[in-house]
């Protein structure tokens, strides 16, 4: 079982390319939807940095933006007979070898492939993470229920890809977890699962109260999705902030997100606590030449 370093530093150069790639991807995201009238928004790190920073976090090394699940679906149907000569959107949906619930919106014949993601048998590429944001069940009970069936289909799809996710847990529970990871990655492939059929169970969960409408809404597939919880009415109408060299799009109530999701936000994390994704291959193609 590989331990994996999730505060990689990188070389400086090499991260001021890949923020300056990055702000490129988030310009031409930005132009999509804008000709849609489509809503994005910066959420969780990027929005952190916008707010801490005015731009990424030092060691930051991706962007991540959120929609609404109407403009989320608009923009996976457009983004690429808009800009398909650059880019590629990455779904189980769309990549049937592609384990994970995050979609991504790749810049094509680039490269970045991190030890998270080393067994992934589909491209890999310079990202931006975009999250969904759906409403959640209207009862406590209904709500922890559908946190609790998108965490374990989140997982599961990770472990359809990979026998060797991070484990938070040291000694024999380690041991234990590292065993049952294992257990359930080949049993998957004998079952011949795909990630495909998951994520699409996974969808089904997320979206299950969005006709309800009610009003309160977040992105699923991690432990703490209830915790990230916002109401419409307070994310909208959002509000433009400063990021590095342009402007983007926060939640109105992005002090509130933040504190949710960070606590102290303001307070800079001890350097051992400073996660990125620990790219091992990063690769910028002909960009750059």
């Amino acid at each position: 079982m590989k331990n994996i370093k999730r505060n990689k530093e990188y070389k400086p150069e090499i991260l001021q390319k890949l923020h300056t790639l990055q702000l490129e991807m988030l310009s031409d995201l930005q132009k999509i939807c804008e000709k849609y009238n489509l809503e994005y928004f910066a959420v969780f790190g990027t929005a952190l940095g916008a707010v801490r920073h005015k731009g990424f976090i030092p060691w930051d090394d991706d962007i991540d933006v959120g929609m609404l699940r109407k403009d989320y679906d608009i923009f996976i149907q457009v983004a690429e007979k808009e800009m398909g000569d650059k880019y590629q959107i990455m779904t189980p949906e769309i990549e049937k070898k592609y384990a994970c619930c995050v979609t991504k919106f790749q810049r094509k014949d680039t490269k970045f492939i991190s030890y998270l993601s080393d067994k992934l048998e589909c491209d890999q590429c310079i990202f931006i993470d975009i999250f969904p944001f759906d409403c959640i069940a209207p009862e406590k009970k209904q709500a922890r229920k559908q946190q609790m069936i998108t965490l374990f289909l989140d997982r599961l799809i990770y472990l359809c890809g990979s026998a060797h996710p991070i484990i938070p847990y040291t000694g024999i529970k380690y041991y234990m977890a590292a065993g049952i990871c294992w257990c359930v990655h080949y049993i998957a492939k004998i079952m011949h699962l795909s990630p495909r059929f998951i994520y699409r169970l996974f969808v089904k969960q997320c979206t299950k109260y969005n006709m309800i409408d009610t009003d309160v809404v977040t992105s699923f597939g991690d432990g703490s999705s209830l915790k990230y919880r916002s109401t419409v009415r307070k994310m909208f109408p959002l509000k433009k902030v400063e990021f590095e060299n342009m402007t983007i799009e926060v939640m109105d109530n992005v002090d509130e997100h933040l504190k949710r999701t960070y606590g102290d936000y303001m307070k800079l994390p001890p350097i051992d606590q400073r996660v990125n994704h620990a790219p091992y291959i990063i690769d910028f193609g002909d960009i750059y030449k």
